[in-house]
């Protein structure tokens, strides 16, 4: 007889190979529209510009075109899908063809000279589209086609928040201090606004204008402080300008609907931030502490 928690752990698992499942069969879909698709898939009637950004590197190339297709399949077709690149990943140019032929239909891509890690898909952004809504995403999923919407018009019902479609609640301790990351819960749907919620950029996250702090842009900060760690940094930005985030009024479960592309957790960054001397609490404390921010959480 299967104990309690082995009845947990069989369901977590069918669980799992079901997302697997579905992920390799949207995949297969989502590869037939690569290879047949033609025309433009970007630009709309909205009065603001949006800006899909986003980054990759050499060992997740091959599979990209995947995410990809996926944000060229919106309901509401952003702008501009804009791809950034280490030029040192790829001395060449040389990318898989899928990439070129999506370039075609409205992907953009650049290479850049200094590679900033996971900071590539927002600084060389906020720099080069400063008046646009950016909305950054992670290269390892397969995207909703109402992720673009969702978030837009969310952010058009509260035009002063930051919107995103998962985060967790910073959890304080008696003092007022941090609690480890491990003992922060998630964010409900459609939660308040609040400076304790903390968005995770791998489900897509809504800057406006204005949203950070000018000093977001400064290199030197944050390759010390959080080197690998975007989502600290970005959180970090937004209590310095006096921002609020809010998740999107959703009830669907997120890893339901954003699907993992397969293989691609191999060379995980959240992995390494999880298994890292410190990790993602190391990163908090140092960027809290340097900017003083723990006042703006209480």
């Amino acid at each position: 007889m299967f104990s309690y928690f082995s009845k947990r752990r069989l369901k977590k698992h069918d669980l799992n190979n079901n997302r697997k499942l579905r992920a390799a069969l949207h995949a297969a879909l989502l590869q037939q529209h690569a290879l047949a698709a033609d025309g433009p898939a970007v630009g709309n009637e909205l009065e603001h510009e949006i800006v899909v950004t986003l980054t990759s590197y050499g060992q997740r190339i091959h599979d990209l075109y995947l995410c990809i297709e996926s944000l060229l399949r919106q309901s509401l077709p952003p702008d501009r899908i804009v791809l950034w690149l280490a030029r040192s990943d790829f001395p060449r140019g040389r990318l898989p063809e899928l990439l070129r032929r999506q370039e075609r239909r409205g992907l953009e891509i650049h290479f850049v000279d200094e590679d900033l890690g996971p900071y590539k898909k927002i600084v060389y952004a906020l720099e080069r589209f400063p008046d646009s809504l950016l909305l950054t995403v992670d290269d390892d999923m397969l995207y909703p086609p109402d992720t673009v919407e969702q978030l837009y018009y969310a952010w058009c019902d509260a035009p002063t928040v930051i919107h995103c479609q998962r985060a967790h609640r910073i959890a304080l301790d008696s003092g007022g201090g941090l609690q480890p990351y491990a003992k922060w819960s998630a964010a409900p749907a459609g939660c308040a606004p609040s400076p304790l919620v903390f968005p995770t950029g791998v489900c897509g996250v809504l800057y406006f204008p204005g949203a950070l702090d000018a000093q977001v842009l400064e290199r030197e900060q944050f390759m010390r402080l959080c080197p690998r760690s975007d989502d600290v940094w970005l959180k970090a930005m937004s209590l310095k300008n006096g921002m609020a985030c809010a998740t999107v009024d959703d009830p669907r479960y997120w890893k339901d609907r954003f699907l993992t592309i397969e293989g691609s957790q191999s060379q995980s960054l959240k992995r390494q931030n999880w298994q890292a001397s410190g990790g993602n609490d190391e990163a908090l404390r140092a960027v809290f502490d340097t900017f003083g921010l723990l006042d703006r959480l209480r």
